[in-house]
């Protein structure tokens, strides 16, 4: 009798009671056998375990797209999330995730891993990375850095913030929900940051490629003179912008006949006796700075002192802008055919 019913329990094995394994057209059962129980969710104050006993009922099996495993915990697991990696708007410190919770409850907690400078996305070796609770990257994965979908951005995402310039990241997501639930980490995605960029053209033809760097103003005694249209194209990635500045020597000034230079003011040269200035006529994506922010006849302040003549507090993917001079002389303004004035307009970006 013992042995026969050892004979029973080897069925199980080359004297099992099925003659093939159950399938269907989409799917085979490799292996299977009957647990004898299991045990409740066992716990102290650091560590939790809920077991289940008798055999496993297969290995693991694998592809290079999916995984396979057995057992009831398995079962438990929460949904594999994905992640999207992207460079919206030419980041040179920063790139942009949005999880896709893959069906997971609103409770889902959600860790990311990420990979610096590998094409290949192989995440078995090499410096590992983890996006930690403020955005920033550690070297290691706490408790805390598990953060909700909403934590995360929802469906707008986050940015992952202080990364290198000109440097690929590779990300990937996992997800828990409540105890015995975590996901194996999904599939990656890469996105580069680019390097800091500041792009500016100063320029009196008609647009930049045409170039020019000089203005002629024709000046007679109690009319306003206006020059032509000079182009400013600024852009810059720079997180927090950046700004355009003028100064000069402050007046049109003779060499021929120096006495009674064109002093420079901010007025309304339509009103005043005398006077130069400068105008912004049209801007883009940044602010016009006082006193150039004028209309009509109405023109700021050209000094030795810097002024700021536009600016912006966020990155400016593409500025196209356009100043004016203009100038009035009077009636005992010394005549001479050499009144000049050099200006000086610089573009700095604030990284």
């Amino acid at each position: 009798m013992l042995k026969l019913a050892a004979g029973i329990m080897a069925g199980l094995g080359p004297f099992g009671f099925f003659a093939a394994l159950p399938s269907t057209t989409n799917y085979q059962l490799n292996s299977y056998g009957f647990g004898s129980g299991g045990t409740a969710g066992s716990s102290t104050s650091n560590y939790s375990l809920e077991g289940i006993s008798g055999e496993v009922s297969s290995q693991s099996d694998a592809t290079t797209t999916y995984t396979l495993k057995p057992g009831f915990i398995e079962t438990q697991q929460a949904n594999v999330p994905t992640v999207n990696l992207t460079n919206p708007s030419n980041y040179y410190d920063k790139l942009h995730f949005v999880i896709d919770q893959q069906n997971n409850p609103s409770d889902a907690l959600y860790a990311l891993q990420v990979k610096v400078n590998d094409v290949a996305c192989d995440f078995t070796s090499g410096t590992i990375m983890y996006v930690k609770s403020d955005a920033t990257l550690g070297s290691t994965l706490a408790t805390a850095d598990y953060q909700t979908y909403a934590a995360w951005g929802g469906s707008g995402g986050t940015d992952t913030i202080g990364l290198a310039s000109s440097t690929t990241y590779c990300i990937r997501a996992k997800a828990t929900q409540g105890k015995f639930t975590e996901s194996a980490y999904g599939p990656s995605s890469t996105a580069a940051t680019v390097g800091q960029q500041i792009s500016f053209c100063l320029y009196t033809n008609a647009n930049c490629g045409l170039g020019g760097h000089s203005e002629n103003l024709d000046l007679l005694a109690g009319s306003v003179a206006t020059s032509g249209s000079i182009g400013l194209d600024f852009a810059t990635n720079a997180n927090a912008g950046g700004s355009v500045y003028i100064y000069s020597t402050g007046a049109l000034t003779s060499t021929s006949r120096p006495g009674t230079p064109i002093n420079s003011a901010s007025a309304d040269l339509g009103s005043a006796a005398k006077g130069y200035g400068a105008q912004v006529t049209s801007a883009s994506s940044v602010t016009i700075n006082s006193p150039f922010d004028g209309t009509g006849n109405n023109v700021g302040l050209l000094s030795t002192t810097v002024q700021t003549l536009l600016s912006a507090a966020a990155p400016v993917t593409s500025s196209g802008n356009r100043i004016q001079l203009q100038a009035k002389s009077d009636n005992i303004t010394n005549a001479a055919s050499d009144y000049s004035d050099t200006i000086t307009i610089v573009a700095a970006a604030s990284f």
